[in-house]
């Protein structure tokens, strides 16, 4: 519950009714003379106004309130493993989609995963399946396929959100999905995937660097690609040509 004085709390909601008030005349403004699309791209943005509105009012009728009391223990949450990654992909797509942010990183909880698909093996145990394949092989390749078609599933979101010049979401994200560890402990060789149209790189092939090429001429080569020419990223050698489109 917050403890926060009543009259400071009716000065911050009051604070933030103000700046709504100033986005909805700029934003009134500037519907003046809009095609239809970018009109409708609009009402969007009205509606998402709306809905803050609608919380801050709610906000307002608990103050002073206390909040009742339970002994009810708290329930557990069902959005866990499969299902909590999904629904992060969710607010990932809609939070590019609204420009909330252009920088987005994302570790996926794989303990929770494998045990909301019912694979029985540590994550940690699984890699180690040089010498003893059998089941930790069978799991891992389980774990990948599952893994790459939530990947898969994000990859489809964004090719099927549409920008307001009817250009996709995908047009303009640069994607990169990839693990830091390979079986057992090693630490090269790491298969990493690229995507997306906005780094300006060619897609739709199967890229084998030379040996000891460090990542991070990946990384550089996608900065380059989104317009920030630095000269290296980390141990960076150079660019990857070959993924330049």
């Amino acid at each position: 519950q917050d403890t926060t004085p009543i009259e400071e709390q009716r000065a911050r909601l009051a604070e933030k009714r103000s700046v709504l008030d100033t986005v909805l005349d700029n934003a009134r403004d500037l519907q003046r003379g809009l095609g239809r699309t970018d009109s409708a791209k609009l009402d969007e943005y009205f509606q998402g106004i709306r809905d803050i509105e609608t919380r801050l009012s709610k906000d307002e009728q608990w103050m002073g309130v206390p909040r009742p009391e339970t002994k009810l223990p708290a329930p557990s949450s069902e959005l866990s493993g499969k299902k909590e990654i999904e629904i992060m992909y969710d607010i990932m797509v809609a939070a590019m989609q609204t420009d909330s942010t252009r920088v987005l990183t994302y570790r996926q909880p794989v303990e929770t995963l494998l045990t909301s698909v019912g694979i029985d093996v540590h994550p940690h145990d699984m890699s180690h399946y040089i010498t003893t394949k059998g089941e930790k092989l069978a799991a891992s390749q389980r774990r990948d396929i599952i893994q790459s078609e939530l990947l898969a599933g994000l990859i489809d979101k964004l090719k099927a959100t549409q920008e307001a010049d009817g250009t996709r979401l995908f047009d303009h994200v640069s994607l990169a999905y990839g693990s830091n560890i390979r079986t057992g402990h090693e630490l090269t060789n790491c298969p990493t995937i690229l995507t997306g149209g906005g780094a300006g790189i060619k897609l739709g092939q199967n890229l084998v660097v030379p040996e000891n090429t460090p990542l991070c001429n990946a990384w550089l080569t996608l900065l380059h690609g989104v317009g920030v020419k630095a000269e290296r990223h980390g141990d960076s050698t150079g660019v990857i040509k070959e993924l330049i489109a």
